[in-house]
């Protein structure tokens, strides 16, 4: 749990790593609190971007939510696209730390399994308004449509290289094979939890996650303990 909070906060500029040589924890203190009004800065913007387009948003709107200076803001952030790139990392800094959760899970049953998507679930209600905000915002502050993409897949490159580094897990079923039921369960759990919590689409069913937990256990069969029983 530590790991995914200390991800949220992850995301740091070139500025924000600039630090006095031989200053020791007083540089640190000063990187802390650093670290603290950026974040500040981007729950403001979460909350600016929530009511207002990223068009019409301004970085004195940001400034204002946030409790600072316009002056502040731009020393953390050259401007919205900026911000924008830094709610990006937040949201992939937390998957990160999941899936890296996950893979150290030192035996994969279907109570782990249930267990970890108890905790993805209640991240992504956590990040829930930074995730709409994104969908918004990033068609006007993406800029180049290949960077979002090429991340996206980069990402789940990550994922699936958590998940299948220990070959041993994976019993009876090729390395190729490995990857793609990886893959797979990244893409339905990511998928499902963005558009269930952060899309808020109305399910009726008593334990969505139960369901979820099916399907993946049934991708990550081969790697699973006890194996799977026949349907």
């Amino acid at each position: 749990m530590e790991r995914r909070k200390q991800a949220a906060a992850r995301s740091t500029t070139a500025l924000d790593t600039a630090r006095p040589a031989g200053r020791g924890p007083r540089a640190s203190l000063r990187q802390q609190q650093r670290d603290l009004t950026r974040n500040r800065v981007l729950d403001g913007a979460v909350a600016v971007f929530g009511r207002t387009s990223f068009v019409h948003a301004t970085m004195e709107d940001i400034a204002a939510a946030s409790g600072v200076t316009r002056a502040t803001v731009y020393a953390h952030f050259g401007g919205k696209a900026a911000i924008i790139a830094a709610l990006s990392d937040r949201v992939y800094d937390v998957a990160d730390a999941l899936y890296a959760d996950l893979a150290a899970v030192p035996e994969w049953t279907r109570g782990a399994v249930r267990a970890w998507l108890d905790r993805a679930a209640a991240d992504w209600r956590t990040l829930a308004p930074t995730i709409r905000v994104l969908f918004a915002a990033t068609p006007s502050a993406a800029g180049d449509d290949s960077s979002v993409r090429d991340r996206y897949v980069a990402a789940h490159e990550r994922y699936v290289d958590l998940l299948t580094h220990d070959a041993r897990r994976w019993r009876g079923v090729s390395p190729e094979e490995a990857r793609q039921r990886a893959l797979m369960a990244a893409l339905q759990t990511g998928s499902f939890l963005t558009t269930w919590i952060a899309g808020g689409l109305p399910l009726r069913t008593a334990d969505p996650l139960d369901l979820l937990a099916d399907d993946l256990c049934h991708l990550l069969g081969p790697a699973l303990h006890p194996p799977p029983g026949p349907p």
